[in-house]
């Protein structure tokens, strides 16, 4: 006769399981997961993706950049100590008409913060009255060109700001975001590097190292200091760091961890629009047609060549810079049809979409402009209206293919890296700057 068990006793031992269960016996492996997660989030800190207003179709080349020369990158300083910054772009079309500009303040992860009342000593906002209509150009637009900080514009506390332009008194109305800096430069800040070798990466990784002297009032207390680094001016790309690596009082040392070290995992390009003739870029000019087509020769997958050292700026493109001797090149410079081509390895598209990206596209804008493959060419292309000036650009795609033959054929290019130092400050309930440096490594 088959043994059963009374069913009291079953009901008993089913209920002290769920009890088992409910002091979390059986979500042990989800716990440990989550504390996975947690520890590794903790330790490799990241700052979030900026959000930006997406900027209007009628918005071409914007800059922002420190004095009179093209290739800083926005930093101002706090007081009125530095030079102010330049900002220009232009309105497509023929028209111009005056318009507004706001600013609002930001943490380092570009959470906007700080009502403006609290950011700024002076006005909160400003008109942009500075705009010409081109000259001569085949594309008619109005160029713009403001400086700050101002008479109307002062800056009480230092950080990320946020740039935004829109029509006239119309706060909403948005026509672009532009990220800026407003730093202290207080303190002291060296920025160093190591290689760290990759196995199957023909150049090394770069781990940029940042020595950080706070200023005295806050010397000693190695909490709430964060390092963000950025590479050749992508600004909305940073790698950060919260935690020092070393502490000799009062030197606090930071560094990326090794999976996070910057790898050359794109290939860098540079075109010069500036002749508009054939060259050893350009393969052909279209002058039948308007805008004036510029066709560039094809780039292809293979990265053994020797970088060149490259004149165009890294975070935005260079138009005055790289028509000297032209009057007034803002408003003189004409906007072409740029066609970008790219032949990849063994002639077979990717298995995900390939993009072409640079200094073309703002600050604030996607990753890239997408390409269509051609069959019948065995490459990609794609078009981009830019105005004559220097651009750099590359390739990238989420297929590990690329990737995978740039490390293992492209040599180390030097870049141009730069250290942002934040403190949050308890008292202003936001992120202090309290140093940028930028130098080639």
């Amino acid at each position: 006769r088959p043994c059963r068990m009374p069913r009291r006793l079953l009901v008993r031992l089913f209920s002290f399981l769920l009890v088992l269960g409910a002091l979390g016996l059986g979500g042990g492996c989800k716990s440990t997961q989550q504390e996975s997660k947690k520890a590794a989030s903790e330790a490799a800190p990241v700052a979030s993706t900026p959000r930006f207003a997406a900027p209007d179709a009628s918005i071409r080349t914007v800059q922002l950049y420190a004095g009179s020369n093209e290739r800083r990158l926005p930093v101002t300083t706090l007081g009125g100590a530095g030079e102010p910054l330049t900002l220009e772009f232009d309105l497509m079309g023929t028209d111009g008409r005056p318009l507004s500009v706001y600013f609002q303040h930001a943490d380092r992860n570009w959470e906007r913060d700080l009502s403006p009342s609290r950011a700024l000593e002076s006005f909160q906002d400003d008109r942009l009255l500075d705009y010409r209509s081109s000259q001569g150009t085949e594309v008619p637009y109005v160029h713009y060109r403001y400086r700050f900080p101002n008479d109307e514009i002062r800056f009480r506390v230092s950080g990320n700001y946020v740039l935004r332009v829109t029509e006239r008194g119309r706060r909403d109305s948005v026509l672009f975001e532009y990220p800026f800096y407003v730093a202290e430069q207080r303190g002291d800040l060296k920025l160093e590097a190591e290689g760290l070798a990759v196995p199957g990466q023909r150049a090394p990784s770069l781990r940029p190292v940042a020595r950080v002297r706070p200023p005295p009032e806050i010397q000693g207390n190695p909490f709430g200091h964060t390092v963000c680094f950025v590479r050749n001016g992508r600004v909305t790309r940073p790698r950060c760091e919260e935690r020092p690596k070393l502490m000799r009082q009062p030197e606090l040392t930071f560094e990326l961890s090794r999976d996070r070290a910057y790898a050359p995992i794109a290939a860098g390009y540079e075109v010069d629009l500036t002749t508009l003739q054939p060259s050893s870029q350009i393969a052909q000019v279209d002058r039948s047609q308007s805008p004036v087509r510029v066709v560039l020769d094809a780039d292809y997958a293979r990265f053994g060549e020797a970088p060149r050292r490259m004149r165009g700026g890294f975070g935005q493109p260079v138009v005055r810079a790289a028509l000297p001797g032209r009057i007034d090149p803002a408003t003189r410079a004409e906007y072409v049809e740029t066609i970008f081509a790219f032949v990849p390895g063994q002639k077979r598209p990717y298995g995900a979409p390939l993009l072409v990206s640079g200094n073309f596209r703002d600050a604030t804008t996607a990753d890239g402009v997408q390409m269509t493959w051609s069959q019948s060419r065995s490459r990609y292309e794609t078009s981009v209206l830019l105005k004559q000036g220097i651009y750099r650009y590359e390739y990238s795609t989420a297929d590990p293919t690329l990737t995978a033959q740039i490390r293992s054929t492209q040599p180390r290019i030097t870049g141009r890296y730069t250290a942002f130092v934040y403190y949050r400050d308890a008292r202003r309930n936001t992120d202090r700057l309290l140093q940028v440096r930028r130098g080639s490594l």
